[in-house]
């Protein structure tokens, strides 16, 4: 599904991102370790269609539309939490009723739902990866893209986040982190594990 060879990403002169080989098969699910500076996000934005000036051989057969990518730091639209979990699904055939539900499911799932209301800007840092986690989940992408998620988390979110994980059958997931994965999360039933 996903195939790289010899990649090379390059910045004013400097190399910021190599990966010699990585192929990912549909459902896989695969942890990149690497401290910072390593190239773990230019390598997620490469997968995600939006770093295009690379060397190399990358193919993908996901369209970019079926992609989704939550950065470490991730944006967040003017609004309230249900707002911004609910703005991908807009943009499919959903009623907004069936749109309110399935964001209300995710904000759950995270332990955020009483915040559905509160204005994204009053939120803490952990609140707001998580937003941004239930955005992405909520639209079940073929292939999620996860810049280090876990890193505002405290042991109860990263609980959640495997929760999380665990309802999203078939679907793709790539996470970097600067460290080893907490033990929940290798132990998982998807089993994932570094591969860089």
């Amino acid at each position: 599904m996903i195939h790289l060879r010899n990649i090379s990403v390059t910045k004013n002169a400097h190399i910021i991102c190599q990966v010699k080989q990585l192929d990912v098969q549909a459902g896989q699910r695969l942890a990149i370790l690497g401290g910072n500076g390593t190239g773990k996000s230019t390598l997620l934005r490469l997968l995600a269609g939006l770093e295009t000036d690379y060397q190399g051989e990358f193919q993908c057969v996901i369209p970019p539309n079926d992609r989704s990518y939550v950065h470490q730091s991730p944006y967040l639209f003017r609004g309230t939490v249900l707002f911004n979990t609910m703005f991908g699904l807009r943009a499919k055939p959903h009623s907004d009723a069936i749109a309110k539900k399935v964001a209300r499911h995710w904000l759950q799932t995270f332990g955020i739902e009483h915040l559905a209301d509160c204005p994204v800007n009053q939120l803490s840092g952990g609140e707001r990866q998580r937003v941004a986690l239930s955005r992405s989940m909520a639209l079940e992408p073929s292939l999620l893209l996860l810049d280090e998620p876990l890193s505002e988390m405290d042991s109860k979110g990263t609980e959640q986040f495997t929760t999380a994980l665990e309802q999203l059958n078939g679907l793709t997931v790539l996470i970097t982190s600067p460290t080893e994965l907490p033990e929940n999360l290798t132990n998982s039933s998807y089993n994932i594990q570094p591969v860089i």
